[in-house]
Parts: structure tokens; C-alpha cells; sequence
């Protein structure tokens, strides 16, 4: 039932959009399309100000809704594709940073120039293509059925040591890969002190302690390693911000630990000495900083079974990798940090033209929007 149903959902849009692609192509338009979030990202943003500086005249519109369970959503979110066709239908370049329903699965006008920028600098897990069938991946029905990750003519990536991961995740050949990084390495870079500065006025108590800021990745399992972390955490004397993924939160009530909701998880390693995590890209992000990173990997046997990984903490990072909390808080405690085991990791997965990437990607639009 559930197969008939996306079918005659495929052919009602391919009707309505045979007759979108009747309309004409604005040469200066620009869709960016997400559903990551529900606001315009900061490299969403950071394209459209480059833009803005290089050609005024180019038209920019966002669709950015974060896809939700539940009939009315589902219903909210069709009439949503609908827009999302019609903009298709009429730009010149459009820029996504995930999987987009009608972006893969329609017929486009040959004028369409399909840029994917994904939404993290390297690909630390398996994911698409990588994870069929797998617990937390999709089928390999269903990705064929939704044409996963078609339609693509170019794909940013992060460092080149990611390409066969990239190239296997999105069955694509690596001659679409562009390695210009996201514009959020630029925002880091050249924001670091400020944010910094921001943070320490809205948290002065801050100042002059050591941080660890601990950012794990999202598991479709319930999990016990972050409570294990808070607890141990409890008797130390530096201060540690949590931040779980938006779609696993980590409740933080009982412990000493902080949030700080009112910054993003990427601004926050700003102010970090330590950064925590398991299998999530925010160990590049740090690694942009130049900020320790440790891998608290106590579900790894699980997660390799039902997932997988493309970079491995225990052979890339093995003196920074670990499954007992406690090695990792001894790290910090005792300040015994493999800098250089990391700084090889940096020069390994970062990409080489660090604080260009808005640039980069900008050029290569206004490239592809002069192109007929």
C-alpha cells in the first residue's frame, strides 16, 4: 500500500510540474531549499551576502522548514513542495543541504544548475547509499523509489581524503565533487574573537576557567554514555556545555553542566579548550579552531553494526578515542593531549583553502548562472 501510494504521489507532481517548467527561467534567480531548519542557515546566509556584493540584480529565495511527523504536517508540507517545485521550475541555480524530495525525483529543465552543499565539511558516518538497509539507513526500495540523491551537478565536499566516501554515499562520480568547504569555516574563522567576547558577557563566569564542550552525533537508539559523562563530569572543576542533537536532546537538569541556548553548537567551540564528541562532522568544525577534540565512542561496537563510520576515531585518533569516559576526563584533567596525532588529523580531513570557501562557492554560481 505504502508503494502505491508514493507512486501516485511521484506522478501527481510530475503533472503539476510539467506544467510548472512551462513558465520561464529567471537567468538571475536562486533557490536555496532546506530541511535542516526552519530559518536560513549561516551558509545559506553567508552565500546570499556574497552574492548580494558580486550582482545585485540576482534574485534570492529560501525555503527552509525542518520536516515534522504528523498528518497536518505532512499535509503542510506538500502544498510546501508545491512551492519548492515552482521555483525549480523558474531559476537559473538551485542550492540545497540535504536530501529534497522534488529535487530528485522530477524531470528539471536543462537550464536548472542543481548544487548540493550538504550540511557538515566532511563525511565522518556512513550515510546514504553507504547505509541501505542498515538500521538506521534507509531501504534500498525506498531509495530507489524516491530517487535518493539524483539530479545533482555538483556536490561541495570537505578535504580530499573524504572522496571515496562522498563519491559512495551519493553514488556520484568524482568529477562533481568541489572542494571549497562551507562558508561556516569562514564564519569561524573570522568571527572567533567576537563570538567569543559575546559569550563570556552573557556567561562572565567563563572567564579564565577551562572548558569542555561535549556535542555528540544523533542515534535512532536510547543511549546511556551521556549520563555516564554528566556524572563524571560532576566532580571536576572545569566548566562543560552540552548541547545534544536537535533531535535528541540530552537532559542536563540534575548536573552542573550548561547549554547555552542562546548560541549555536558551532559557535560555541569558540570558547572551547576541549571538545567531546563521537561520530559527528563538529570534530572538523573544532578542528578548524584548532581545538582538542576527544572521541567518546561508548557505543561503537553498536554503532559500526547499525551504522557505520568512513573515519574511525580508534585508528585515525587512537590515543584520543576512547569507550570509558573516564580515559578521556584524565586527558583533560592531567592536560596529556596528542597534539601531534592531531595536528596530522587536521592537515588529513581539513580542506586546504581554509577561510575561501563563500568565496569559492560564490564564484562558481555566478559561473554557472552566466553558462547557457
Amino acid at each position: 500500500m505504502k508503494v502505491l501510494l508514493i507512486h501516485i504521489f511521484k506522478a501527481v507532481l510530475k503533472i503539476i510540474y510539467f506544467f510548472l517548467k512551462l513558465l520561464p527561467t529567471n537567468n538571475k534567480k536562486v533557490v536555496f531549499i532546506s530541511r535542516q531548519t526552519d530559518e536560513i542557515n549561516v551558509d545559506f546566509r553567508l552565500i546570499k551576502e556574497s552574492l548580494e556584493k558580486k550582482d545585485k540584480n540576482i534574485k534570492m529565495v529560501f525555503i527552509c522548514r525542518r520536516m515534522k511527523k504528523g498528518i497536518i504536517n505532512s499535509i503542510k508540507f506538500f502544498f510546501l513542495t508545491l512551492k519548492q517545485m515552482y521555483h525549480l521550475a523558474t531559476s537559473k541555480i538551485a542550492i540545497i543541504d540535504s536530501y529534497c524530495i522534488p529535487v530528485c525525483i522530477l524531470k528539471h529543465k536543462k537550464s536548472l544548475f542543481v548544487l548540493q552543499i550538504w550540511h557538515s565539511i566532511g563525511k565522518i558516518k556512513k550515510s546514504g547509499y553507504q547505509s541501505l538497509d542498515t538500521t538506521s539507513g534507509r531501504s534500498k526500495q525506498m531509495a530507489n523509489l524516491m530517487c535518493m540523491h539524483k539530479n545533482y551537478d555538483a556536490i561541495l565536499a570537505g578535504g580530499e581524503s573524504f572522496d571515496e566516501f562522498y563519491e559512495a554515499g551519493f553514488n556520484v562520480k568524482k568529477d562533481i565533487l568541489l572542494h571549497f568547504g562551507l562558508p561556516r569555516i569562514d564564519y569561524l574563522l573570522d568571527n572567533e574573537k567576537n563570538l567569543k567576547k559575546e559569550i563570556y558577557k552573557k556567561y562572565p563566569e567563563f572567564k579564565n576557567k577551562k572548558i569542555v564542550y561535549y556535542a555528540p552525533t544523533f542515534r535512532t537508539y536510547e543511549v546511556d554514555g551521556p549520563k555516564k559523562l554528566l556524572k563524571e563530569c560532576e566532580k571536576e572543576d572545569f566548566i562543560l556545555i552540552v548541547r545534544g542533537h536537535p533531535n535528541q536532546k540530552i537532559d542536563i537538569s540534575k548536573s552542573k553542566a550548561y547549554e547555552c541556548p542562546e548560541f549555536k553548537s558551532t559557535e560555541l567551540l569558540t570558547v572551547a579548550d576541549y571538545v567531546i564528541t563521537d561520530y559527528s562532522s563538529i570534530c572538523l568544525e573544532a578542528a578548524i579552531l584548532n581545538k582538542k577534540v576527544l572521541f567518546y565512542v561508548y557505543d561503537y561496537d553498536k554503532y559500526m553494526k547499525d551504522n557505520g563510520i568512513n573515519l574511525d576515531a580508534y585508528k585515525v585518533l587512537p590515543t584520543c578515542s576512547s569507550k570509558r569516559v573516564k580515559d578521556l576526563i584524565e586527558i583533560i584533567r592531567k592536560n596529556n593531549y596528542d597534539n601531534k596525532a592531531y595536528q596530522e588529523f587536521r592537515k588529513k580531513y581539513l580542506p586546504k583553502k581554509l577561510g575561501k570557501s563563500t568565496e569559492l562557492i560564490t564564484d562558481y554560481i555566478i559561473k554557472k548562472m552566466k553558462e547557457k
